[in-house]
């Protein structure tokens, strides 16, 4: 079976078979027709003229005018609703970001309330380290370089000196207990 092809873009609608039987040949032409895309012949019933689509029914009635009343009626309650739930979620948003708000000012009190603690602790603690550290410095400035101890005399000035320092931490006891107490009555 020969076929001939031609482009049907530039000349009429046209197939031509060469050298084909004739039985061939209606097949093709069948084939061709059926190809060609046209509209379904359902479709083809209908006159073009006739609009296919209807238009939108005009309200005339009065039920017609008062159920459109009712529905926007229905409308503004439910936007009412909408808004009026919108409002009560903001409000407990707020109410929500004060409360972590106020417990985050409430944190920061007790910090800085802790921070002044601390600070006075470490003050009281100066106040009784540095006369320690004066009172070592002048035993050192009292005695003089060269001086020769007996072994007697030194282990006197040691064991005097070990005295003084339990005297001193029994006092420093003394006084942590105490300010341990006043704290704790603070509170």
């Amino acid at each position: 079976m020969a076929v001939k092809m031609l482009d049907l873009t530039k000349q009429a609608e046209k197939c031509t078979f060469n050298q084909s039987t004739s039985e061939e040949m209606t097949f093709a032409e069948t084939f061709w027709h059926s190809v060609r895309l046209q509209p379904t012949m359902e479709s083809r019933l209908v006159s073009s003229d006739i609009k296919q689509r209807l238009g939108i029914k005009k309200h005339t009635s009065k039920s017609s005018i008062e159920t459109a009343q009712k529905e926007s009626k229905q409308d503004d309650k439910l936007r009412a609703l909408f808004v009026r739930a919108h409002a009560l979620d903001q409000i407990a948003h707020y109410t929500r970001l004060q409360r972590l708000a106020e417990a985050r000012i409430k944190e920061l009190e007790v910090m800085k309330r802790r921070k002044e603690e601390r600070l006075k602790k470490e003050e009281i603690s100066r106040v009784k380290c540095a006369p320690q550290e004066t009172k070592a410095v002048k035993e050192k400035a009292n005695r003089k370089i060269g001086e020769a101890y007996s072994i007697k005399e030194l282990i006197q000035e040691l064991d005097e000196f070990d005295e003084r320092i339990q005297i001193e931490e029994q006092k420093r006891k003394q006084a942590r207990q105490n300010l341990i107490s006043k704290i704790g009555n603070i509170h």
